[in-house]
C-alpha cells in the first residue's frame, strides 16, 4: 500500500474499490488529549471507501458502536448523560451480551481472565440473564464445561457461544438443553462469533488464525462445520467478527505486528486485508468489531491511547 501524507494524530486512507493498494490520505481538523482508560475506535466508511482512526474511552464506543452506530461521533458523545452499574451475581469477569427477541440482555461470565488461555483448573464458566424493564438479574446458567466469552442468537432464540478452552462451540436451546461441536482443529482457540444473513455461523479461531464457519442446518439439522479460512500471517489472533447488510464477513486481525482489518467477501469468498495504519503498529491491536445502520465498519484498539480526532477531507 503507498503512503501519501500522513497526519500528525490520525491517517485516513480512500480506498478505491477495484485497487486495495492505493490510498489517499486525510487530515484530521480537530485533536484534543484524553485520560486514562482511552481505547483507539476505527471506522471504515464503505460508501466513501475512507479509513478513520478515533481514540474514545471505552464507555463511549459501547454507545457509538452499539446505541449511537448511526450517529456523528461528537454528537453521541454530547448525548451520553448517566450510567448505572449492575453487580453480577455469579462472579467476576463479565464479557460478551447479547439481546434475545424479549429485550433481555444475556451475558457471558468467564470467571477468569485468559491470557490467552485460562488453564485445566478454571472452573465452568456461566451466562447470566438480566431484565432491563425490572432491572434485576433474572437467571443463571452454569456451562457443563468450558468458559464463553462472547454469544449470538439465531432466529428461533438459541443462544450460541464459542468455548476457548475445551475447542467447542456450544447451543443452549430454548427448551434450556446444551449442545456441542468439537472445532475442526485442535486447540483452535474459537473466540468471537457471528450470524451471517443466510443464518450460517462464523468463528474467529484465535490460536490458529483462521476463521471458521457453521451450518446449524447441515447434516439433517445436526449442524457442521462447512469451511475454515486462513490468514496468510500465521500470527494473526483473529479477534472480534461482524457481518454487513450485503453478507461480507469482517474481523480484526489482533497481533500488533499484523494489525489489519479482514474481510471475506460473500460474492467470492475470497479473504481481502485491510492495513490499518503504516509506520509502527506498537500496541496497535484491534479487537471488537461491529456495523453501524448505514454500513460503516467499526473496531477498537486496544492498547493504543494518543487523541480523539474528527477527520474531514
Amino acid at each position: 500500500m503507498n503512503e501519501l501524507t500522513f497526519t500528525l494524530f490520525v491517517r485516513v486512507d480512500q480506498f478505491d474499490g477495484s485497487d486495495t493498494s492505493s490510498c489517499t490520505s486525510f487530515r484530521a481538523k480537530h485533536c484534543m488529549g484524553l485520560h486514562g482508560g482511552e481505547e483507539r475506535v476505527c471506522i471504515m466508511l464503505r460508501s466513501k471507501k475512507l479509513l478513520l482512526c478515533l481514540i474514545v474511552l471505552p464507555t463511549l464506543i459501547a454507545s457509538l458502536a452499539f446505541t449511537f452506530g448511526a450517529v456523528h461521533p461528537t454528537r453521541a458523545a454530547s448525548a451520553l448523560t448517566s450510567l448505572t452499574d449492575y453487580h453480577i451475581p455469579s462472579g467476576l469477569d463479565p464479557w460478551g451480551t447479547a439481546f434475545d427477541s424479549s429485550g433481555h440482555v444475556w451475558v457471558a461470565i468467564p470467571g477468569c481472565n485468559p491470557n490467552p488461555d485460562c488453564g485445566n483448573n478454571a472452573s465452568p464458566g456461566k451466562i447470566e440473564e438480566f431484565d432491563p424493564s425490572t432491572s434485576t438479574w433474572i437467571n443463571t446458567i452454569p456451562l457443563p464445561s468450558g468458559q464463553a466469552l462472547f454469544l449470538a442468537f439465531d432466529a428461533p432464540g438459541n443462544l450460541w457461544f464459542p468455548l476457548f478452552h475445551t475447542n467447542q462451540l456450544g447451543e443452549y436451546d430454548t427448551s434450556g438443553h446444551f449442545h456441542t461441536w468439537t472445532m475442526p482443529t485442535p486447540t483452535s482457540g474459537p473466540w468471537d462469533l457471528v450470524f451471517d444473513n443466510n443464518g450460517k455461523l462464523w468463528i474467529t479461531e484465535h490460536f490458529i488464525n483462521r476463521i471458521a464457519e457453521f451450518d446449524p442446518t447441515a447434516n439433517n439439522g445436526a449442524g457442521a462445520f462447512v469451511q475454515q479460512v486462513p490468514t496468510p500471517a500465521t500470527n494473526s489472533n483473529p479477534y472480534g467478527i461482524t457481518v454487513d447488510a450485503s453478507n461480507n464477513i469482517w474481523f480484526t486481525e489482533n497481533n500488533s505486528a499484523v494489525a489489519l482489518i479482514g474481510e471475506i467477501p460473500a460474492t467470492n469468498g475470497l479473504l481481502v486485508e485491510y492495513k490499518i495504519r503504516s509506520g509502527s503498529t506498537t500496541n496497535l491491536t484491534p479487537h471488537m468489531i461491529t456495523v453501524d445502520p448505514a454500513g460503516n465498519i467499526w473496531w477498537t484498539e486496544g492498547f493504543a491511547g494518543e487523541k480523539l480526532a474528527e477527520a474531514g477531507q
